[in-house]
């Protein structure tokens, strides 16, 4: 683990991370994993409630290349993990463990694409659950996630409510892993298309993701992640 920006950032690269929580299942641990990028830096840094609640994932992975590029130059270096490519990993993990899986969050158009990506591209998850993110009896769909028996729990209600949530319940929840992801629902989905791998690789996904949703979009990176600037002056000079 490495220390950047208040948290305990995982150091190894997906295909470790992938076998710690294949073996949380086998062993019946429970964890949470959490997968912060500029955008949750920033809230963690207007609420320090919120940045508590962050603190306490069992797995923190970095999902912004600016944290990444801040942690190696401060010579402690992590790995980019998307929670993308990682929701990509246990799908497949559950695909040929036979492990149920449940999607929180989101509308349910959205979860009923998914549902028919996911049963269409890994056949042998036997049950595939989904609720949508429009919810106010968090005790009813608590048990809804418990008689399901998923040993997954991806949640995609946007950051910090989907960790926020995650922490809250999690000695309720009847499930082995539990993973904010998100928008990756849309991407699995299909509704919205990634950035080809040679885009990922220059780190400027962000600006393809914003070709596509400009309206969306254009606030959280031109008027709110100028903020990261001061958080990460700060993190560099304190080292």
């Amino acid at each position: 683990m490495k220390k950047l920006f208040g948290l305990d950032f995982y150091d190894k690269n997906i295909h470790f991370l992938v076998e710690e929580l294949s073996n949380c299942i086998n062993v019946n641990r429970k964890v949470a994993v959490f997968t912060p990028n500029v955008d949750h830096i920033i809230n963690n840094s207007l609420d320090e409630t919120v940045a508590s609640v962050y603190s306490q994932g069992e797995y923190i992975i970095a999902d912004g290349w600016p944290l990444v590029a801040i942690s190696k130059f401060l010579k402690k270096p992590i790995t980019r993990i998307t929670g993308v490519d990682l929701m990509d990993q246990l799908l497949r993990i559950a695909d040929e463990q036979g492990l149920s899986i449940y999607f929180l969050g989101s509308t349910d158009s959205t979860l009923k694409l998914l549902k028919e990506n996911i049963e269409k591209n890994y056949s042998n998850i036997p049950r595939v659950n989904t609720h949508n993110g429009f919810f106010e009896d968090d005790i009813s769909v608590i048990e809804e996630i418990n008689k399901s028996n998923s040993q997954i729990l991806f949640v995609g209600m946007g950051n910090p409510k989907q960790e926020v949530w995650i922490k809250r319940y999690m000695d309720e929840l009847h499930i082995n892993v539990a993973i904010g992801v998100g928008g990756a629902f849309n991407i699995f989905s299909e509704e919205v298309s990634r950035a080809p791998r040679w885009v990922q690789s220059l780190g400027m996904e962000w600006f393809y993701r914003f070709l596509k949703e400009p309206k969306r979009l254009f606030h959280r990176y031109f008027i709110k992640y100028p903020k990261f600037i001061k958080i990460a002056y700060k993190e560099l000079k304190i080292k």
